[in-house]
């Protein structure tokens, strides 16, 4: 296990159940580590279709002076997903958990997660 997979390991664990899936993506759009409960995510669609959102995302925080993207939350009726940019940018984080997942939690967990995911990545 490489320590980026520890690392998510780690927040699978301190989440717990409401864990959905997570992955590490590089601005391509591309999977560097990740995993999901639900075998039925297509998780290279999910990164590759967030690498998009948040490539839009920062462009309406830029161009309407918003300050800096500190993530991007998507609500649907089954699911919570938070993607935030980790390190220069260059790769986020997707954390995708169930809808009844406490918010507050899953933030807390990715603002102390975030930099020592970055510093895993292998670049």
């Amino acid at each position: 296990m490489t320590k980026l997979e520890e690392l998510l390991q780690n927040v699978r664990d301190e989440i717990g159940a409401d864990l959905v899936g997570s992955d590490i993506v590089g601005v391509d759009g591309f999977s560097v580590a990740g995993f999901s409960v639900d075998p039925n995510l297509n998780r290279e669609a999910i990164s590759a279709h967030f690498a998009l959102a948040m490539k839009l995302a920062l462009t309406v925080c830029e161009k309407l002076n918003l300050g800096e993207l500190e993530d991007n939350l998507v609500t649907a009726d089954k699911h919570i997903t938070l993607c935030r940019s980790l390190g220069d940018g260059s790769y986020f984080w997707i954390l995708d958990v169930k809808k009844d997942a406490t918010l507050g939690i899953v933030r807390l967990t990715m603002n102390d997660y975030a930099p020592k995911l970055w510093e895993a990545i292998p670049r």
